[in-house]
């Protein structure tokens, strides 16, 4: 078995790497929620200035078999590494997933970092090989989080009928909606709702640290998305005295039309008990079906522990259908 860092910009090497994770993805997971070659290949091939990505391969018999990948942050969070380690199915129990990872916390030991996450998934209410796995290298269970997903075409019909009696409880608040490119009116307070979602939203027991945010990478990452052909469907809450109390995002993809990505949702805490959360998701959701009517269903991630935001997910018609169990392993 050869291990070794991979070109980014050999698209060949790439592809395989990306085809090992994608197969290794479908073989246990209910929905194919990987990234499309498309996007893996335009993030791949350009300079990041937010994150240093290393590309792993275990190679054996001329054939590259296991994949990993770590990323680590430049603008924050510099203490840790979020990794990903595969291992094609047809070559699973031979130890290759175990020299991956191992290469992989070498990757993050060398660059000076102490803490390697990684995200394993399993169906509602058992362990799965991943989680095994990762027990077995010595991760601790960080948060759990409910992967769940909603059909936005059989949940419509509820919309107006939940945005009216929210309604009634922010009086005085505004919504407003933007699509890819942030408002230069609402930038620094897009940044300090980014800011604040670490301290605010719950995080179990992850070893991380506030985002830092400025205009400079909220732009660098919007460049990025139409690169790798994502769009970004955004809805802030504005308090009756003009301030950004509220914020939710979805993420979409011109190479997987089907499905979007509900992303963080985030509310003040000084304006909370406003079903605010509830009329953005809704303002979204109604913005995502106006522009981008071929998107069928809706999947996002929520803490056990988040009873407001699962409580709201509820109400929207999210169905659980797997958990993402955050582990981290501090390395020597």
């Amino acid at each position: 078995m050869e291990l070794c860092q991979l070109d980014p910009h050999d698209q060949a090497l790439v592809r395989r790497h990306w085809e090992i994770g994608h197969a290794a993805e479908s073989a246990h997971r209910p929905y194919d929620m990987f990234w499309p070659w498309e996007s893996a290949w335009a993030t791949h091939d350009q300079e990041r200035d937010d994150v240093t990505s290393v590309l792993i391969g275990a190679f054996q018999d001329g054939q590259m078999w296991g994949a990993g990948q770590v990323d680590m942050p430049l603008h924050d969070n510099t203490h840790l590494g979020y990794g990903e380690f595969f291992v094609h199915p047809d070559r699973r129990r031979r130890g290759i997933g175990r020299l991956v990872a191992q290469a992989g916390e070498d990757v993050v030991r060398q660059a000076g970092r102490r803490v390697l996450v990684v995200e394993a998934y399993a169906p509602p209410g058992a362990d799965s090989a991943a989680l095994l796995f990762g027990r077995a290298l010595g991760y601790t269970e960080a948060m759990d989080e409910g992967m769940k997903v909603v059909d936005l075409a059989a949940t419509e019909p509820t919309w107006d009928d939940l945005a009216a009696k929210a309604a009634l409880h922010h009086v005085g608040y505004r919504l407003i909606t933007w699509h890819d490119t942030v408002p230069e009116e609402m930038v620094e307070a897009y940044c300090q709702m980014n800011e604040a979602f670490n301290d605010e939203a719950p995080s179990g027991d992850l070893d991380m640290e506030a985002e830092r945010w400025d205009v400079e990478r909220v732009r660098s990452r919007e460049a990025r998305n139409v690169a790798a052909g994502r769009h970004i469907v955004a809805t802030a809450a504005v308090s009756p005295d003009g301030e950004v109390v509220g914020m939710t995002e979805i993420g979409l993809n011109v190479n997987v039309p089907w499905r979007g990505m509900q992303s963080g949702t985030l509310v003040m805490p000084a304006h909370r008990g406003h079903r605010l959360g509830l009329a953005m998701k809704l303002a979204n959701q109604r913005a995502v079906r106006a522009a981008h009517p071929h998107v069928e269903v809706l999947f996002t991630g929520n803490a056990g522990v988040n009873e407001p935001m699962n409580a709201v997910n509820d109400v929207l018609g999210y169905r659980f259908v797997e958990r993402c169990v955050e582990m981290q392993k501090t390395l020597a």
